[in-house]
């Protein structure tokens, strides 16, 4: 029974085409995930640089190539051979020409073939396959040899990164730990600095029993509403160029030492709002008279809070400088005690607009308190 073949090479030892039935492309096939472990990845921790499939769109995928003869419209997938050697390649086709994966595993392990593109339609071919053996269609696969891990995570950018549904968090992510790990640049700088802040142990972002608190992918997930491309450009505002390089002059830890120095002080303050667990409070609606119990918002790691906390934080730390203050940015920070973090409407505190868009005007209201001395009444005048 046919599994795999190889219709034939397209530039020698850099690119084939082949085709292969869902079971052999499920044994053959891997995917470098975020969350999932690469041996070939120079990332922290190993990670890879795909965003997690989604397993909700398999059962569709499936749905739409077992109907109406979509069988023959399967679009071919990218696939990274990670293989160098003129020999080890021409062994490798002659095993995928035979269909033997097996040999092709015990000879160059379980990850020698990456998916760069099409996750999801590869594992919706094997959802069909798997809930009806007998569909085996022959599946498309543009084959590419000697790619690095870079190259291959470059690909995949590249080929990714004009789709909307491209996470910018995964973008930068996949710069900071792969693409670009080697760069000296400003950038990279602050997307090392913003790693440190969700990765660090001692960081108040950082991850709790294992778990990463940040949403370092860009997939939406309720429980890890902050995101790594919200905290980086929040980051970014916190330590702009001339304020990093300020520091990194006195201390090339500084920056991230201040960072979490500051970040703690902002949620021990605002303790309640931070660690989102005040419980709820009772609501009467006016219209039917009943009562129902209402679980708190807070905005404080909303997108324009984390930003205008940010922003104040540069404000916090360059007066601490220019003071020669050690403790002024624990005494300015404390301040932050007095903010309502509420989500609600007639909260005057939370009265600007959503998203990087509403940073200014919160940051000066929150400027107003930490270095004018605002009260809460007085928010109502701003």
């Amino acid at each position: 029974m046919f599994t795999s073949r190889l219709v034939g090479e397209i530039a020698e030892n850099r690119v084939a085409l082949a085709t292969m039935t869902p079971p052999t492309a499920r044994d053959l096939l891997f995917i470098s995930t975020y969350d999932s472990t690469d041996p070939e990845s120079n990332a922290h921790n190993q990670h890879g640089y795909q965003r997690p499939p989604m397993p909700k769109r398999y059962r569709e995928i499936a749905s739409y190539f077992t109907s109406n003869g979509h069988r023959h419209l399967i679009t071919p997938l990218i696939v990274s051979v990670r293989l160098q050697e003129r020999e080890a390649i021409a062994r490798f086709m002659k095993l995928l020409d035979h269909g033997d994966v097996s040999a092709i595993r015990q000879t160059f392990g379980d990850k020698v073939a990456s998916i760069v593109d099409g996750q999801h339609r590869f594992n919706g071919l094997v959802t069909a396959w798997e809930e009806d053996p007998e569909f085996l269609p022959k599946i498309p696969t543009m084959l590419y040899f000697g790619l690095s891990f870079v190259q291959e995570a470059e690909l995949f950018n590249t080929i990714n990164v004009t789709q909307r549904k491209l996470p910018k968090a995964l973008i930068e992510t996949t710069r900071g730990d792969i693409t670009e790990a080697d760069q000296a640049t400003f950038a990279q700088a602050i997307r090392r600095l913003t790693f440190g802040l969700c990765r660090d142990e001692d960081s108040v972002w950082g991850p709790k029993d294992g778990v990463e608190t940040v949403n370092m992918t860009g997939v939406r997930d309720p429980n890890r509403p902050v995101s790594y491309e919200g905290l980086r450009r929040s980051t970014l505002n916190m330590f702009p160029a001339e304020l990093y390089n300020r520091l990194v002059a006195l201390d090339e830890d500084l920056p991230l030492k201040l960072a979490k120095r500051y970040w703690a002080e902002v949620a021990e303050s605002c303790k309640e709002a931070w660690f989102e667990d005040p419980g709820t409070r009772t609501e009467v609606d006016p219209a039917t008279g009943q009562s129902a119990e209402v679980k708190i918002k807070y905005r404080i790691k909303d997108l324009v809070g984390v930003a205008s906390l940010a922003k104040l934080g540069k404000d916090i730390v360059t007066s601490q400088l220019d003071s020669g203050e050690g403790d002024r940015l624990d005494q300015l920070t404390r301040k932050l005690a007095e903010v309502d973090w509420e989500k609600r409407a007639d909260n005057v505190w939370m009265r600007s607009q959503a998203g990087f868009a509403g940073q200014k005007e919160l940051h000066l209201t929150l400027h107003r308190l930490v270095f004018s001395d605002l009260r809460p009444g007085e928010a109502e005048e701003l």
